[in-house]
C-alpha cells in the first residue's frame, strides 16, 4: 500500500512539473508515459513477491507447521511416558513395602526363648527340644532369605554384675555351640548378644536365652 501511495504521488509531481516549467506537451506526454512504465514494473514486481508469499514462502511455512505437529507428537508421548513411569513407581513401592513386611514377619515369627536353672548355664533337654524346633521352622521358611542369627542371654537378680555377666556369656555359647555342632548352623551365622536385657521381675524368666533372626 505504501509503495502504491509512493507511485502515485510520483505520477503527480512529474505532471505538475510538465505543466509549470516549460516543458512541451510531447515532453510531458513522453515522461508520464516513463512514468506509467514505472509503475506498472513496480505493481508487477509486488505482486510477484506477493504470490510467493502465498504459496508458502518457499517451504517454509509447511516446514515449521510440521515441526509443531512433531513436537505436539513428543510432547503426547511425553506425558504417556510420565504417567507409566508414576504407575510403575507406584507398584514398585507397593512391592517393596510388601516385601519390607514379609521380612519384618519373618523375624517376628522367628523367635524362641530357653530358660535355665538357677547359676547353670546346661541346656536341659527341653531347651534342646526347643532349638532342634526351631531351626526346622526357620529353614522352612527362609527360603528366600539370607539371615544372621542372634542369640540374647540373661540372668536374674540373684547374682553379682560381675557373677552374671560370666554366666551370661556361658549361657550364650552354650546355645551357640549347640546349634552349631548338632543342628548344623554355621557358627559364623551365630552372634551372642550378653548385655543384659530388660528384667522381666520374675527370676525363672530372666534365667533364659533368646533365639531371634536379622535378615541381612
Amino acid at each position: 500500500m505504501k509503495r502504491n501511495v509512493f507511485i502515485g504521488g510520483l505520477l503527480a509531481a512529474l505532471l505538475v512539473g510538465t505543466t509549470g516549467c516549460g516543458i512541451s506537451s510531447k515532453d510531458a506526454y513522453q515522461k508520464s508515459k516513463l512514468s506509467g512504465f514505472v509503475a506498472d514494473q513496480t505493481k508487477l514486481l509486488i505482486d510477484e513477491n506477493n504470490m510467493k508469499l502465498d504459496k508458502g514462502d518457499g517451504g517454509i511455512g509447511k516446514a515449521v507447521e510440521e515441526t509443531k505437529v512433531k513436537v505436539a507428537a513428543i510432547d503426547a508421548d511425553l506425558t504417556k511416558s510420565k504417567a507409566e513411569i508414576a504407575v510403575l513407581e507406584a507398584k514398585l513401592e507397593a512391592v517393596e513395602a510388601l516385601e519390607k513386611e514379609s521380612k519384618a514377619e519373618f523375624e517376628r515369627s522367628n523367635v524362641t526363648t530357653v530358660f535355665f536353672a538357677l547359676n547353670s548355664s546346661q541346656l536341659t533337654n527341653d531347651g534342646m527340644q526347643e532349638l532342634y524346633r526351631w531351626k526346622v521352622g526357620a529353614d522352612r521358611s527362609a527360603t528366600s532369605y539370607d539371615f544372621n542369627i542372634v542369640v540374647y542371654a540373661s540372668a536374674d537378680k540373684t547374682g553379682s554384675e560381675t557373677a552374671n555377666a560370666k554366666l551370661r556369656e556361658r549361657r550364650a555359647n552354650a546355645v551357640k555351640n549347640f546349634m552349631s555342632n548338632s543342628l548344623g548352623v554355621p557358627a559364623a551365622k551365630i552372634q551372642i548378644v550378653t548385655a543384659q536385657p530388660a528384667y522381666t521381675g520374675t527370676n525363672n524368666l530372666d534365667r533364659r536365652v533368646v533365639v531371634g533372626v536379622v535378615v541381612k
